[in-house]
């Protein structure tokens, strides 16, 4: 006899990413290059990487492919691709991979090595004969001053 119980798969959960993206929320300005005009509408930012960063609008005519040129308010403007949307209702997701090449703040290069932030034992001591020099003169100063 045949079992009639649902088949479940287990399934893994793979990210794509290629960064790692940093939850950044702020308004944003999109300028779309269109054949007939350009169009500029308000967005809010995601997130953000070092390859890209993803917006959330109201505007489900942009489209995969799509140029946009972004304003923000802190980081300047910035030349990026639409690679993706994602539309919930009336909002819109866009994932957005940047083509500009110079850099600006925050759209560092991408690394493919974490930056080695250990603290060598020579520079370790370096530190603490500084720092225990400092102390002995104010303990100094202190003990002189006071009177005795």
């Amino acid at each position: 006899m045949e079992s009639r119980e649902p088949q479940v798969s287990e399934q893994v959960f793979v990210d794509r990413r290629r960064d790692e993206r940093v939850n950044q929320p702020e308004s944003v300005k999109v300028w779309v290059d269109e054949p007939s005009a350009e169009t500029e509408f308000q967005a809010v930012l995601v997130n953000i990487s070092c390859s890209g960063f993803a917006i959330r609008h109201w505007r489900k005519e942009l489209s995969v492919g799509q140029k946009v040129r972004i304003a923000f308010l802190t980081k300047g403007e910035i030349v990026a691709r639409v690679m993706w949307n994602w539309t919930v209702g009336p909002v819109v997701i866009s994932g957005l991979e940047r083509e500009q090449t110079a850099p600006i703040i925050g759209f560092g290069p991408r690394t493919d090595s974490a930056p080695d932030l250990a603290i060598s034992r020579s520079n370790a001591r370096a530190w603490f004969l500084a720092a225990g020099t400092g102390l002995l003169v104010v303990i100094g100063w202190y003990l002189t001053n006071k009177g005795w």
